[in-house]
């Protein structure tokens, strides 16, 4: 028989160990170990909806109204050094739990969830502490362990996870701090919290990154995971020194949702020319476009796509983004001298079958890459350049010999990231005939667009999805190369044998209506 809810209204203890999966405590019955409960202040407990009840060797048994919260968890966790139990319990029976332990506060009323602009709870007096600069690291860490500033930071990183951002960017400003998340490529502000607390927030964050929070001087890389709605998030932290303090650049990394090739956006053709260079015994491709385009991400799906028993796969990164099983993967450290170069050599006596190097830098770094294709291994990185004939002058341009690049060079792939156009507001609409016209398109083609909607935040557009350039090698192509051509040249022969340019690849995925052709004008040009 169900268990029906509680007289107030709350949740009954059945459907509260069903919906979290942790055992349900009704604190009205529990004698709560007082020692325990010594280990938190009390503004703590009652900020963050949470009380200990006893402990076992290493492991201390906590109550939580929402056991969800997985930063309130990390953080007992972090301030106890001990193994952490979560158990949940219902909102009012902790608060009368806690009162009877300490007097009640004033306001006996329940206090509401805090919005994200809840800072404004800390006193005056903290706040103008907070804007000093030159605080010792101990008042700085205090700071950053208020709970209004620790709970406003957990609900940005759940708000920012929860809507798909991609990084998220603090930064000062002279009239206070901005916060906006990156969406689908936009950055789109959110509500921040006043100047004040500048200073607390940032060190919030690099106390969670595990950086230096005493340093301002210079910029800073840290690093944590966290589990959020179940999933593990990564998230890279960068912090940069800037006129009204430290901007901070939080990358948001989910583990668990790597990317298929099937799943990047190659149309059929250029899956197949894909799928054909990986599956070579040797050779060097690479992956380019600007920052931010998803070369990574490609790599990754193809790393995930080659791997298994038969193939030992090395990579050198910088920094590590996914975890990937069956692959070894080694991260640069410049402190340490472990650098591309270094890393490569030592990679060589490793026996690879395939190498992932994060990106080409460099000459040195490019020369080994080619000698590693030619002496036998299957070579995968990254490079910045515009487009895939680009990359093959590029090579040249660093100083490696034209036979070299003709010889180990299997194909190159250029790309870019453009929006989808949401299916819950998709709509068609007849272009102007002069667009068309410009276009090359045929009289009565259709676009697409997005109305706007509650699901895509009234922008039109949900999701990302790849334009891909995919150069193939040939023996006409590898002639051309020796002779150092322009890239021009190279594209001109690379189209004749069936080579698609970015510009072509987005007017096929705006005519089968999967984004708009402002997006691809935004990312790709029109070559004649």
């Amino acid at each position: 028989m169900a268990e029906t809810p509680t007289p107030d209204g709350q949740e009954s203890g059945t459907a509260l160990e069903q919906k979290y999966g942790v055992p349900f405590v009704d604190l009205t019955n529990f004698r709560i170990d007082s020692e325990v409960l010594q280990m938190f202040p009390q503004e703590f407990m009652r900020s963050n909806k949470l009380i200990p009840l006893f402990r076992s060797g290493n492991t201390l048994a906590v109550a939580f109204v929402d056991p969800g919260e997985i930063f309130n968890v990390d953080e007992v966790r972090r301030t106890t050094g001990m193994e952490v139990e979560p158990m949940v319990c219902r909102e009012m029976d902790l608060y009368q739990a806690l009162n009877q332990y300490y007097a009640a506060p004033e306001e006996p009323d329940l206090p509401d969830e805090p919005e994200i602009a809840s800072l404004d709870d800390l006193p005056e007096e903290e706040e103008g502490v907070a804007a000093e600069q030159g605080l010792e690291p101990r008042k700085l860490e205090e700071l950053a362990s208020e709970a209004p500033v620790v709970r406003w930071v957990n609900q940005m990183i759940i708000r920012a996870v929860r809507e798909r951002a991609s990084d998220i960017h603090i930064e000062p400003t002279r009239e206070g701090l901005s916060v906006r998340f990156r969406i689908d490529g936009i950055l789109h502000p959110i509500v921040s919290p006043k100047k004040a607390l500048q200073l607390a927030v940032v060190s919030r964050i690099k106390i969670m990154s595990r950086m230096n929070i005493a340093e301002k001087r210079v910029p800073q890389d840290g690093r944590y995971g966290a589990l959020v709605d179940g999933r593990e998030i990564d998230f890279r932290v960068s912090t940069f020194p800037s006129t009204y303090g430290e901007t901070v650049v939080m990358r948001i990394l989910d583990r668990m949702r790597l990317l298929s090739l099937d799943e990047l956006g190659f149309v059929k053709d250029r899956l197949k020319l894909m799928r054909e260079m990986i599956a070579k015994p040797h050779g060097v491709i690479l992956i380019t476009g600007p920052t931010g385009c998803g070369k990574s991400t490609s790599v990754y799906a193809v790393m995930g796509e080659i791997r298994g028993g038969d193939k030992n796969i090395i990579t050198i990164e910088d920094p590590v983004e996914y975890d990937i099983d069956r692959i070894c993967q080694s991260q640069v450290n410049e402190l340490a001298g472990y650098t591309y170069l270094v890393g490569l050599k030592h990679i060589l006596r490793q026996d690879p079958d395939v190498i992932m190097i994060g990106e080409i830098r460099d000459a040195e770094t490019a020369g080994v890459a080619i000698r590693a294709a030619l002496t036998g291994q299957l070579v995968f990185s990254t490079i910045h350049t515009n487009d895939a004939p680009g990359t093959i002058t590029r090579l040249i341009d660093m100083d490696i010999e034209p036979f070299l690049v003709a010889s180990a060079m299997e194909g190159t792939v250029a790309q870019r990231l453009v929006r989808k156009i949401c299916l819950k507001c998709k709509e068609s609409y007849d272009p102007p005939p002069s667009l068309l016209e410009e276009l090359e398109l045929e009289p009565g083609t259709k676009f697409y667009r997005g109305r706007g909607c509650d699901h895509c935040r009234n922008t039109g557009f949900h999701g990302r999805i790849g334009i891909f350039e995919v150069l193939k090698m040939n023996d006409r192509i590898r002639e051309l190369v020796v002779t150092r051509p322009p890239t021009s040249a190279i594209r001109a022969l690379a189209c004749e044998y069936g080579m698609k340019t970015l510009w072509a690849d987005g007017i096929d995925k705006v005519k089968a209506g999967v984004t708009t052709i402002e997006e691809v004008m935004r990312e790709a040009e029109k070559l004649d």
